[in-house]
This record gives structure tokens, sequence and C-alpha cells, in this order.
């Protein structure tokens, strides 16, 4: 069944929201904001279309989208069908929607933004990234769930020294949309890109220009990522420039580069498992292999947000099963050079590869196995009796 939005005027000036499929879905910025905060349909669709996609069922407008966004639409359902097989239909919009005027759609640039989170990806964007943002935008209700208030307003807190450090404004986003029924049945690996873009759309009365850091490189861009390099461009709009940035360099690569900055020593935050308090909790799988690069290049002891002794450290990477990610697995643990970590600390990382390493190849036993079995099935079952 389509799936309908309908715009509803929010509280405040800086609260916007929307009905979607009947569940409310909104969007409220910090009181230094601007200009009012929107909901407009582009940033509905960049949030919502994958969702409705797999769903199968078009998402049914109020208003019309932009012009650039929807020419960019069917390009996204390609990709979206390529990638996970989905055939939802492309969002209906309402009959008096004014037909395409053409000419120039590019957006000039006034302001640009970087959405930040205290990570790798967001402080080489920020430090070493093609272009120096106006404003820092930290999301609430992503990475960090909306009931979580004291590690909220802690991380926040963190985004705020690095921005004054920088000479940045800050803009505090909290949203709902992870929460809303629709959104989340879709992966968040699969939707996070759109949900990204969204955020500029609602602000586009302060930004023209939105930067989302890339998680891979261009050497190991993979299809199936909800940010993409083939994806997060589409979602811009005539209003709204999306850019991908800091692709350029792997993770680890991007980390070494950045290690002797004093500003990411004081404020890096890489955990969103948050297993113990504080701003990495330093024994999630994410926790560790940072630490163990950053071991690597001895520039552990200089980060005020990691705090394990390397006895710790040890315990951790024993108590950690396996790294379930095989390309995090080659690239952030393979790759290291044991001879420069601790005795101890080598012995436990070794451990940890083998028992990954075994598991991943079981499972690529087991998998075949299940497949040769699936195609003598479909051999007796298609044979004559």
């Amino acid at each position: 069944m389509p799936v309908s939005v309908t715009s509803v005027r929010g509280a405040s000036p800086l609260r916007a929201e929307a009905l979607v499929d009947g569940e409310p879905v909104w969007l409220e910025v910090d009181a230094d904001a601007e200009a009012d905060v929107e909901l407009p349909m582009d940033a509905i669709v960049a949030a919502f279309l994958i969702p409705a996609m797999r769903l199968g069922a078009p998402l049914v407008l109020d208003g019309p989208l932009s012009e650039k966004l929807r020419s960019h639409l069917p390009y996204v359902a390609e990709i979206v069908r390529a990638w996970w097989g989905w055939s939802g239909g492309l969002p209906i919009e309402p009959a008096d929607t004014p037909a395409p005027s053409g000419g120039l759609l590019a957006p000039r640039l006034r302001r640009s933004a970087l959405l930040f989170s205290g990570g790798v990806d967001s402080f080489f964007s920020l430090l070493r990234g093609p272009l120096a943002p106006d404003a820092l935008v930290f999301v609430d209700g992503f990475d960090i769930p909306l009931d979580d208030v004291a590690r909220r307003d802690h991380a926040y807190r963190e985004v705020r020294c690095v921005a004054d450090a920088a000479g940045l404004r800050t803009m505090r986003v909290t949203t709902n949309l992870r929460n809303h029924s629709l959104f989340a049945s879709a992966s968040w690996e699969q939707t996070h890109g759109g949900a990204l873009a969204s955020i500029g759309h609602a602000l586009r009365g302060e930004i023209s220009h939105l930067m989302i850091s890339s998680t891979p490189s261009f050497r190991e861009i993979a299809p199936s990522w909800g940010s993409h390099l083939r994806l997060d461009t589409l979602w811009s709009s005539e209003h709204l420039g999306v850019l991908y940035v800091g692709a350029t360099h792997r993770r680890p690569e991007k980390l070494v580069a950045i290690a002797d900055e004093p500003i990411v020593r004081q404020h890096l935050r890489v955990c969103w498992e948050h297993r113990r308090p504080g701003v990495n909790c330093g024994v999630c799988e994410k926790c560790l292999r940072t630490q163990l690069l950053l071991l690597e290049h001895d520039q552990l002891r200089h980060f005020r947000t990691f705090d394990l002794s390397t006895a710790a450290l040890v315990d951790a990477l024993q108590a950690l099963p396996l790294v379930r990610n095989e390309v995090t697995l080659a690239l952030s643990y393979r790759s290291l050079d044991s001879t420069r970590l601790p005795r101890a600390v080598a012995d436990a990382l070794k451990a940890l590869i083998d028992r990954s390493g075994a598991e991943h190849e079981q499972r690529r036993r087991a998998s075949r196995l299940g497949g040769r079995l699936r195609s003598r099935v479909a051999r007796l079952v298609s044979a004559p009796w």
C-alpha cells in the first residue's frame, strides 16, 4: 500500500514535523539557529525512500520535490534495485506540481556544514578535507539514542570544544527519525546516507552545502552501503548540495594522518556500543582496533579519551569473540605490525586474528556445502520420474 506523507506545523520555528504513514517524525535545532528549521519533501524522501522501496510502497507526498532531486531519483532507484532487489515505486507528488523549468539548478555556495560525530572520518574531513566548513552539525538520536541524555549532552560538549577551537559554529539537531517504524524497518547500514542528507535539507535555510564523511576509500568502495560515493550526491537539490568527502584515504590511514593533532587527541570519539561510561568504552571492537593502531604508532598514550592499561587492553582482546567483518579483519588487524606492539598485546592480537579467520573459513565451508546441497535438491526435484 502507498505510504502517505503529510506536513505538520511545528510547535515552534525550531521544530519541524510530518506524519509518515500516520506516524510522526520530528526534528529540532538548538536555539542558536538563524533560520527556521524545515521538513521539506526533499528531507522526507531522502530519509524514507529506501525503507519505502524495501516495502514495495511509493511515498505519496502532500507537496512537491525540488526539480534537481526529482531528476536524481530514478538513478537512486536503479542503484537500490541493483543492490538489494527492492522494487518500490518513486514518490507520487500532488497533481498540481509545477512542471520542471530547467536552467541553473546547482546551489550557490553560501555556507557549508560538516556532519560531525567526533570520529575518525569526521575529524579527517574537518582537518584534511577539500572544503573547510563554516559549521559543525551534531545529530542527537542517530548513533546515541534519544533516551541516553547524559551521553548525548557529553558528546555535544566535546563537539562544541572542537568547534570553538576551530572557530566554527555548531548546530545541534535532535530527531526521532531512527525510532520511526517505517524508517527502522530497513537496516541503518542501508538507510544512513539518506538520513544524513535529510538533516541537510532540514537546515537548507542555514546552509547551502552539506558534507558527509566517507567510510570506505575510493580504493575499497563496495556496494550495498547506505552512505556511498554513488548515492550521497544524488540526494542534492537546487537548495542543497550534498558532498561526499574524505574518500582519498582508508580509515586507518586517516587516523594515522591526524593522530598528532592536539584537538583529535583531546576529543576523538569512535565508540557506538557504549559498554562502559565515558566518551569511548575502550572494550568494544571499534574501540579496540582504534587503540591498536594508535599503539602501533606510539600515539595511544597521548589520547585522553582512551584509558585502558596494557593489561586491560589484553583482557579486552581476549574477551572479544571474533572480528565479524572480514574486510575490517584484513585492513585493521592483519595489517598491523605486531613487532611494534607490547608482546602481551601482540599475542592477544594474533589469537584474535586466528580465531576470527577460523570462524570465517568455517562459515565459507558451510555456505559452500549448503550451496551444493541446494543444487542437488534442485536437480532431484526437476528430474523426471
